[in-house]
């Protein structure tokens, strides 16, 4: 699939199919990821094993719930609800938390794999509510491999998409001018 297809094909994957992501699949995400524009150092972690992705889910609705938000306490009241929709990959991003382009940097290689991902015929979605529930816990940074004096900054989950829709159409009108 080209560039711009992908691009355009790309959409937020809120249901994934219970099958794993082949090994060879993730070494071309994360290679996406590496390739995104970066200031600084940002560490990935590649969480695929389904004790920590629960934990993850059970942190972050424990967050959600006590929030005050009621979009987020709302989420966390859906019978069934886990924050990072069951994919069975999540690419967690960390940096710094004194670099002032922290979200800049791992934004970007967010956006790298959520491209890659549908070009290779992947779902994903972009997460950051969810690390509420890391953010706040040692213990699980550590699980993960965050390295020491980093910060989990925002995530994407991968995985077959058990969605059948289209991606929205979005016109190119109502959020652009020119100064030509």
């Amino acid at each position: 699939m080209d560039t711009i297809k992908a691009i355009e094909l790309r959409k937020s994957v809120r249901s994934y199919l219970p099958k794993p992501v082949e090994a060879e699949i993730i070494t071309q995400l994360v290679r996406a990821g590496n390739s995104a524009p970066k200031v600084g150092i940002f560490h990935t972690s590649v969480i695929e094993n389904p004790g920590i992705l629960g934990e993850i889910n059970e942190e972050a609705l424990v967050q959600y719930k006590n929030s005050g938000d009621k979009l987020l306490m709302g989420r966390a009241a859906l019978e069934g609800y886990q924050p990072l929709y069951g994919a069975p990959v999540f690419f967690l991003f960390s940096a710094p938390f004194a670099n002032p382009l922290k979200e800049a940097t791992t934004s970007c290689a967010a956006t790298c794999i959520t491209i890659a991902a549908t070009a290779l015929g992947l779902g994903s979605c972009y997460i950051h509510s969810a690390l509420q529930g890391i953010r706040g816990n040692s213990k699980l940074m550590e699980k993960i491999g965050i390295p020491f004096g980093l910060t989990p900054i925002c995530g994407v989950v991968v995985g077959h998409s058990a969605e059948h829709s289209l991606p929205p159409h979005r016109s190119i009108t109502e959020n652009v001018n020119y100064c030509r």
